[in-house]
């Protein structure tokens, strides 16, 4: 006689192992989801982000992803709140915007005060989408050059590089510079917008066995005007990323999207995925405070 077992309840499906893949080379497992370091750095007290991060954790993620930049610094310093005295347990990566070497140090010195630690394992140098900001960094002066001082004075492991806009510009700078990870949109959203990064700068970063992070999952926020979140989470995860950097604003949206991550959700089809076209594009025609529109470049096909 052939039994079955009964369904998950919530409470089970959310705490079961959290799905994890190697961070490229880098020599880490990250969990599937990396909290991203948006949204509860302005929406949330202290209190309230520190009893985020730490349900992050109970639920087994143990990525972190944040900018000097988010909040005004309040990203970082409520991070490392959450994470003083067990930082070393976990990956800490963060972001710089300088692209100068003085004001580079600047602001990594700054981040690491916020941050409670003295090193982060991945730094990215941040939001590079022009070429005048790919020919800045690859001056002998450049933010390029503290970086690698503090990597061999140990307070940086890795060094990456991010871009939201512009796919050519990042396939130059991955072929003029050796990074050890990238991070580009992988979202939904920008298939919608027929501009997407996962035909070329992907398999290029995979080319060089870099570790790939992926961004504007949810839409920088909008995907709360979405019918579901399933479908353009499930989108992301089955493109050959390392994580999905997500920002989150409460606990019950940390806690869905880990529901529908540890549910072994199924590939979405090319049907499936162009039928959310329309949703996709209307609901980012709009934005609300502390949300990024970096779609907004971007012709509707």
């Amino acid at each position: 006689m052939t039994t079955f077992a009964p369904p998950l309840s919530a409470e089970e499906l959310v705490t079961k192992p959290m799905p994890q893949r190697p961070l490229g080379h880098l020599g880490w497992n990250a969990s599937l989801l990396t909290l991203g370091g948006v949204k509860w750095d302005v929406k949330c007290s202290d209190t309230e982000a520190v009893a985020l991060v730490h349900r992050a954790i109970e639920l087994g993620v143990n990525t972190f992803d944040t900018a000097h930049a988010y909040g005004e610094g309040e990203s970082e310093r409520k991070l490392g709140l959450a994470l003083e005295g067990i930082r070393h347990r976990y990956w800490v990566e963060t972001k710089i915007g300088d692209r100068t070497y003085d004001g580079a140090k600047r602001q990594f010195e700054t981040s690491l005060k916020r941050l409670r630690t003295d090193y982060v394992d991945l730094l990215f140098v941040h939001s590079l989408d022009t070429d005048d900001q790919r020919e800045q960094i690859m001056q002998a002066e450049s933010v390029l050059k503290a970086l690698e001082e503090y990597r061999a004075a140990g307070n940086i492991r890795y060094i990456g590089v991010s871009g939201h806009w512009v796919r050519d510009v990042m396939l130059r700078i991955l072929g003029e510079h050796r990074f050890d990870a990238v991070l580009f949109p992988v979202g939904l959203f920008n298939a919608a917008y027929d501009y997407s990064f996962l035909d070329t700068v992907l398999p290029f970063a995979r080319s060089k066995e870099m570790a790939v992070l992926g961004m504007k999952i949810y839409g920088a926020g909008r995907i709360k005007q979405a019918k579901s979140l399933a479908p353009y989470l499930r989108y992301s995860i089955q493109q050959d990323i390392d994580t999905a950097v997500i920002g989150m604003d409460s606990i019950a949206q940390l806690e869905d999207t880990i529901r529908i991550l540890k549910s072994d959700p199924g590939p979405i089809s090319d049907a499936e995925v162009r039928a959310l076209y329309p949703e996709a594009i209307a609901i980012t025609q709009e934005w609300d405070e502390h949300e990024f529109s970096w779609v907004q470049g971007y012709k509707i096909p």
